[in-house]
């Protein structure tokens, strides 16, 4: 049967759309919640007894699809894990900083959209309550807009969450929440029974894109992360910037933009202060690394050189994760050294490692992207033998250099040699994509190779060559930013190294390096990344 009255008020999308939240009560009937709570805690052995297909009901799916909209279909990605709190009567009760979810959290769902806990048992204030920042969306995202892949400790400040709030709920209460939403546990000190709420996530069964669809036709899924509509609803500068389809930037975007400094040694991406920021070294001034500035990340700025004292380079690679940038500078030398800024002008020397062909820093976020690998991770590829990166990892950068924890991690085909490595997420947190270019072991020019990893510690099988539409071969690819399945990237191609700007489908059978050749596919990589 279908229906045709709805669950959600237009006062509830309203604060789903301000709050990040929404709850709908008497979701579950008291029967199905007493029995689910009585196989949860051991007293009722029906094993053909689902607590969670039981507790998420024809209404919870309802308000699923009313909050999605008929365009997308969704699945659940969970089946509805427990998180019960018992009492602990010895533990003294604190409000805890707030998080989000995921590894690797980005402006739009990278998987999953939408959140719900469903309440079995009465919670009470210090009672093992579900801490919510309400309104904290919106304040993430203001400062996403400065940077996007510092999140993770922004999630925690309290600048940026806001103040958490118990939620006291009653039994068959749902908790419907934003995926950038600021939210932490707590502990049950008071209640002695069992706090029992089910969590389960959402997943779109395609990627939300609103991009330049009109406000009055978006879904409020679509609306809660549509960049424009946030500006215009509320106000606030989330540096939308759409390539305007004029002469200058059409050629740009097609032809490629010209840093004039000629053949280039190495560059690095990242989207920090507001800007696109872009360093790289040219085979003239080998010792010298020069930095662009881009708004609208088509029109460039020459601004102070990096204050980094180093002899001639070779490799360069930017990551984030955190208030800080994170620079790795590999030297002719074979030494790498690792430095970090909050502000792109003092830069801190904090590691070095020798006999590097080049080095790339990342984050390895424990057990997802790998089960033996975690936290700081430096990807070396050795100077005597570039045919395979081996993955440093400690509890800091410095600690990463000391290569007390190592694995090798990629592989080259036979005969042929890494020159140059990046590694990002392309699905959820433990899809992980390395692109790399790959040349022959004698030395000459690179094409550039990929490998979807199963644990980006570990080397399965060896780089493969990545399709690309350019007639000269890409080289030095850059992530500026990811959605689902997707990467929006930089690469240097054609005889004077022109910087262009492509994407990576992951979702394609067959992924392929694509140039953004006009203003149209540009604002549309920048819609599906979160930034339009």
């Amino acid at each position: 049967m279908e229906h045709t009255d709805t669950i959600l008020s237009p006062e509830d999308h309203e604060h789903f759309l301000t709050q990040g939240y929404v709850v709908v009560k008497d979701a579950v009937a008291p029967e199905v919640i007493k029995r689910a709570v009585t196989v949860l805690e051991g007293e009722d052995e029906d094993t053909d007894f689902d607590p969670a297909a039981a507790c998420t009901t024809d209404l919870v799916h309802r308000v699923i699809d009313e909050l999605f909209g008929a365009e997308y279909g969704f699945e659940k990605k969970y089946a509805g894990q427990d998180m019960m709190r018992p009492q602990q009567k010895d533990v003294a009760w604190a409000m805890m900083a707030a998080h989000v979810d995921d590894a690797y959290p980005t402006l739009m769902p990278n998987e999953w959209a939408l959140g719900t806990f469903i309440f079995l048992t009465p919670v009470r204030s210090r009672g093992g309550a579900f801490i919510y920042y309400a309104g904290s969306p919106l304040r993430y995202r203001k400062g996403m807009a400065t940077s996007c892949h510092a999140i993770k400790e922004m999630a925690q400040s309290a600048e940026y969450s806001g103040e958490g709030t118990e939620f006291l709920a009653a039994p068959g209460d749902v908790l419907f929440f934003h995926h950038l939403m600021g939210h932490t546990g707590s502990d049950n000190v008071s209640d002695p029974q069992t706090r029992h709420a089910l969590l389960s996530r959402w997943v779109p069964t395609k990627r939300i894109v609103p991009g330049d669809k009109s406000f009055t036709r978006m879904s409020t899924i679509e609306k809660a992360n549509s960049a424009r509509y946030i500006e215009h609803r509320f106000g606030v500068d989330l540096s939308v910037r759409r390539a305007p389809a004029d002469d200058g930037s059409a050629a740009l975007l097609q032809q490629g933009w010209n840093s004039e400094m000629g053949k280039l040694r190495s560059c690095a991406l990242l989207h920090f202060g507001g800007c696109a920021q872009w360093v790289a070294v040219a085979e003239s001034e080998p010792a010298r690394i020069r930095r662009w500035e881009s708004e609208d990340c088509i029109n460039w700025r020459e601004v102070e050189p990096l204050a980094v004292a180093t002899n001639a380079v070779r490799g360069l690679h930017l990551h984030q994760y955190g208030f800080a940038a994170i620079l790795g500078v590999t030297g002719e030398d074979d030494t790498a050294r690792v430095f970090s800024s909050v502000d792109f002008e003092r830069w801190d020397a904090i590691a070095r490692l020798d006999g590097c062909r080049t080095t790339t820093p990342w984050y390895i976020y424990a057990q997802y992207p790998s089960k033996i690998a975690s936290e700081q991770a430096l990807y070396r590829i050795p100077a005597a033998e570039p045919s395979y990166a081996v993955c440093y990892w400690g509890a800091d950068w410095a600690d990463a250099a000391g290569e007390t924890k190592q694995s090798v991690a990629v592989c080259a085909p036979t005969g042929s040699r890494i020159e140059d490595l990046v590694i990002a997420p392309r699905y959820s947190d433990s899809h992980c994509a390395f692109v790399a270019d790959v040349g022959c072991a004698e030395g000459g020019p690179t094409a550039p190779h990929y490998i979807l990893p199963r644990d980006v510690a570990v080397a399965e099988g060896e780089l493969q060559p990545l399709a690309y539409e350019e007639a000269a071969s890409p080289r030095r690819v850059r992530i500026f930013n990811r959605g689902a399945w997707y990467w929006m990237v930089t690469y240097l191609c054609g005889e004077d190294d022109r910087l262009f700007w492509g994407c990576i489908d992951w979702a394609e059978a067959r992924p392929t390096l694509r140039r953004l050749s006009d203003a149209k596919a540009f604002n549309r990589a920048k819609s599906i990344v979160g930034m339009i």
